[in-house]
């Protein structure tokens, strides 16, 4: 029933990477989300990408192509994108025809929502990897075995396993899919990657910091938590570890990490923390390794060796004594003034 979604990509040359790829790989993607409100209603979006970079977006409300990239137009004439534009709103139309029949057939219920998610990965010794995996309100449905050409259930639903028995009939589509995704979609990757190579060397230096989160009341036995903030960063592979007395910190639980997470200018974050025991007297440095430093990394030392010892309390106090100093002579430059002001006389 997913085949008009599945084959449609190859079509409009837009696609990209699955999730983690080894060093030096470039995968090509679609992903594509349909919401099914009700049989009269429901919204498309395709978004396509290369490496981590968005090429083309495409809503099935007009179903146009924008191109993303200054470079995404390229390998086909607009002719030839305006009937690919034409080709995707017939095939969608009909998918959307098929799915509401098999809802209607099946007793399903509305709203659901499928996911596709379809590419390949190519690596630097020339091998390749596909996938396509689909899913059903959030769930893994079906997916592509490239090796045996057959679909395989990911659910143990009624559903998926009828379906799975009616695409693994037709053998001529199965070993087009193949064709697809061994051929035509390591071709376009391959081209995609000649045109887009600049935006895909692009270098982003990441700024770093450390700081900690707010101690715990006093005598109680909590570790303090130190937190490294990386940020602007691109390309997204990078390397944060934290160093006591110079020395890495190996996996444990005083190790935690957000994962690289997405920044609005296309560049990543990622923050790591790390739990230290109240006045332990070691030195802590958070350490970020990248491609843009070349070769070098980034060494941000925490202020504090000894977060709840004598120096921080000295610190603290200090301060306090500081900001009431200040305190103190503002109210007495405003009560002289007040002072220097006679009755019936007008203020300054």
């Amino acid at each position: 029933m997913l085949l008009p979604l599945l084959l449609l990509p190859w079509a409009w040359g837009a696609l990209a990477a699955s999730p983690p790829v080894p060093p030096g790989s470039l995968t090509l993607r679609l992903l594509k989300t349909t919401v099914f409100h009700n049989a009269s209603s429901s919204n498309m979006e395709g978004m396509a990408l290369l490496g981590d970079l968005e090429t083309h977006f495409m809503d099935c409300s007009t179903c146009r192509i924008r191109f993303l990239q200054p470079w995404a137009h390229q390998g086909l004439t607009p002719r030839q994108w305006q009937d690919l534009e034409t080709m995707l709103h017939r095939y969608l139309s009909n998918f959307i025809l098929l799915i509401n029949k098999i809802v209607k057939d099946e007793g399903e219920h509305y709203p659901f929502v499928i996911q596709v998610s379809i590419g390949c990965e190519l690596h630097l010794n020339g091998t390749s990897r596909q996938f396509c995996d689909a899913a059903v309100n959030g769930e893994d449905f079906i997916s592509f075995n490239m090796d045996s050409g057959t679909w395989v259930a990911q659910h143990e639903g009624k559903l998926a396993l009828k379906k799975l028995d009616f695409l693994n009939q037709d053998k001529s589509t199965s070993a087009t899919v193949q064709f697809l995704l061994r051929t035509t979609c390591v071709s376009e990757l391959q081209s995609f990657g000649q045109y887009g190579k600049e935006s895909l060397a692009r270098q982003e230096r990441p700024v770093a910091v450390v700081f900690a989160r707010a101690p715990p009341p006093a005598g109680t036995p909590a570790p303090l938590l130190l937190v490294c903030r990386v940020t602007g960063f691109y390309p997204r592979p990078i390397r944060v570890a934290w160093l006591q007395d110079g020395e890495e910190v190996g996996p444990g639980w005083r190790l935690n990490s957000s994962g690289i997470l997405p920044n609005a200018d296309l560049t990543y974050q990622l923050r790591s923390s790390l739990a230290v025991g109240p006045g332990d007297g070691h030195s802590y440095a958070c350490r970020v390794e990248h491609s843009s430093l070349g070769g070098q990394s980034l060494l941000i030392p925490w202020g504090h060796s000894r977060p709840w010892g004598p120096g921080l309390v000295v610190g603290i106090t200090l301060g306090a004594l500081a900001v009431t100093a200040m305190a103190v002579v503002l109210w007495w430059k405003i009560r002289r003034g007040h002072r220097d002001v006679r009755p019936g006389e007008p203020r300054a």
